[in-house]
């Protein structure tokens, strides 16, 4: 056991260390040396050695590593070069041209939501899809409650710490929630939205670490003490009473075998994506990762697969969830952390005492509503908890490569986008008495 443990510490990406950091080194050299726009190979080499180097070290270091050091690097570490001046304007070019142009984060979501909900068993579908609303409703009402309080009694004004703080947390992220909660509030308030903007994104970014780091102690108390209470900790399941079916990567035989199915599940995860984009244009009201979690569970519960399109699927999910989470982190770190609004929430320890409140609260009360409805408080927790408080897409995928659980990737997205909107419906209601 020791030494299989020993050899997964001394790769990188399957390749040894003394082999895979000096051949990031010089792709890293070489592309900073290059002009920009050298297309989809180059950038997939950047962010693949600065994420496979970065989540590397930071799992490597004892203690840190317990909290998600690798992914907490991932979501800091190319944010803060960009803001120190270290990072050469070629490589920052490339990735952020690369990311806008190929949409990487949708190619990547895309393939683990349609392999999480089409690679899970039906009944586990079935029993916690529904079930995890009633914890996304509460975890809302309580935080909205709990911090509102707080902002009353400490002078700041429930208005202030709803708006500002609780509802930016759980509102899906930057372009889901800060940005149409700046408008509710301009709207009600007077004012350019961008100003509100700019107050609100601090909370958002803060708190996605926050929830990384929530994630991965939730992970770790869940294996040491996991068994001390009943229905505790799923190890990846959600719904109590229901298992996971054995990985698809463990049952293949050749390796020509696991390639047709690869490129399988490839096909349909971006044919059934194609579809989800249609239908948010057709009906905006919705984001696509909706539609396609709707379509994904609609098939599952509904449509008779054959086993071989449920592993093509799943098969691809493995691949992509073990090869791209560093690279769309480094990749969300250079284009959307800006280090300057993190060290303005950083430095007023009020704001950032309810930041950090708003996202234990929200994990503790979807825990612990989740637990009674007969889902693992664990997994409830982190799925309509940090769901909820964490960046929107990118961050649901670092929570849950920091808790260890991607599977859960689809209730994660439920809380995020359905969550997302409750959040924005309950503080259109609020804003004519709260600000």
């Amino acid at each position: 056991m020791q030494e299989e443990k020993t050899t997964v510490d001394r790769t990188i990406m399957g390749l040894p260390i003394l082999a895979f950091i000096p051949m990031a080194i010089i792709a890293l050299i070489a592309v900073s040396l290059t002009s920009e726009g050298t297309g989809m190979t180059a950038a997939f080499a950047v962010v693949i050695s600065l994420g496979g180097i970065l989540m590397w070290v930071g799992n490597s270091i004892p203690y840190f590593k317990v909290i998600g050091g690798g992914v907490i690097l991932c979501i800091l570490v190319p944010a803060i070069f960009k803001y120190v001046g270290v990072l050469p304007g070629s490589i920052e070019g490339l990735v952020t041209s690369f990311y806008d142009t190929s949409g990487f984060g949708e190619f990547v979501v895309a393939a683990l939501i349609t392999g999480s909900i089409l690679g899970m068993p039906r009944s586990l579908l079935i029993k916690a899809g529904a079930r995890i609303l009633i914890p996304i409703i509460v975890t809302i009402s309580a935080c909205f409650t709990v911090i509102g309080l707080i902002g009353q009694v400490t002078g700041v004004g429930a208005g202030y710490a709803i708006f500002f703080v609780a509802g930016p947390v759980l509102g899906g992220g930057v372009a889901a929630g800060a940005i149409p909660i700046s408008e509710i509030i301009a709207h009600n308030s007077g004012g350019s939205a961008a100003e509100y903007l700019t107050a609100l994104v601090p909370a958002v970014a803060v708190a996605n670490i926050v929830c990384i780091v929530v994630a991965a102690v939730l992970n770790n108390v869940g294996k040491k003490h996991g068994h001390r209470l009943k229905a505790f900790n799923g190890n990846g399941v959600l719904a109590q009473g229901v298992r996971l079916p054995e990985a698809t990567a463990e049952k293949l035989g050749s390796p020509a075998a696991a390639v047709k199915l690869a490129v399988m599940g490839f096909f349909i995860a971006g044919a059934l994506f194609a579809v989800s984009n249609l239908l948010s244009d057709l009906f905006p009201v919705l984001h696509a990762y909706v539609f396609l979690i709707l379509i994904c569970a609609l098939a599952k519960i509904f449509v008779p697969m054959p086993q071989y399109v449920e592993e093509s699927v799943d098969l691809w999910y493995v691949f992509v969830a073990n090869s791209m989470i560093p690279a769309i982190l480094v990749s969300i770190s250079m284009i959307a952390i800006n280090i300057d609004e993190v060290l303005s929430l950083v430095s007023d320890p009020g704001y950032m005492a309810m930041t950090v409140l708003t996202v234990v609260v929200a994990a503790f009360v979807a825990g612990f509503v989740g637990w009674l409805v007969k889902l693992y408080w664990i997994e409830s927790a982190i799925a309509a908890g940090l769901g909820l408080a964490d960046f929107g897409s990118s961050g649901d995928l670092a929570v849950l490569q920091a808790s260890q659980r991607l599977n859960l990737l689809p209730f994660l997205s439920i809380s995020s986008r359905i969550g997302g909107g409750l959040v924005l419906v309950a503080l259109s209601a609020l804003a004519p008495y709260l600000l």
